[in-house]
């Protein structure tokens, strides 16, 4: 079962988190992430996906970092609430390890 986490993402400001997901090797793992403002909704505010914003540190508890750049949530409509997901995948096999809502608080300083 996912872990659930709300997540707050500051209009301009570079994103940063990371995530260990304990007990699972992610060597040869697809993982991927994406945002919308609703479950479905067919667009998305956002989509990451291992080598563009998302990083992988395999391991025996690997972590994933999650990165999204100030000129990328520069662009993102604020405010914004919304809803995303982020999963790994194998041979078609996929586990959600984390869920939650975001929001998009807007930019002052420009």
């Amino acid at each position: 079962m996912a872990a659930r986490y709300d997540i707050t993402i500051e209009q301009g400001a570079t994103f940063l988190f990371t995530v260990q997901v304990d007990g699972v090797n992610l060597t040869g793992y697809t993982v991927r992430m994406q945002g919308r403002t609703a479950h479905a909704a067919t667009s998305t505010v956002f989509s990451l996906t291992g080598g563009s914003g998302l990083t992988v540190t395999p391991g025996a508890n690997s972590t994933i970092a999650v990165t999204i750049a100030a000129s990328t949530t520069a662009g993102f409509t604020a405010p914004m609430h919304g809803v995303y997901d982020l999963e790994y995948e194998l041979s078609g096999v996929v586990t959600r390890i984390l869920e939650g809502s975001f929001f998009i608080t807007p930019e002052v300083t420009r």
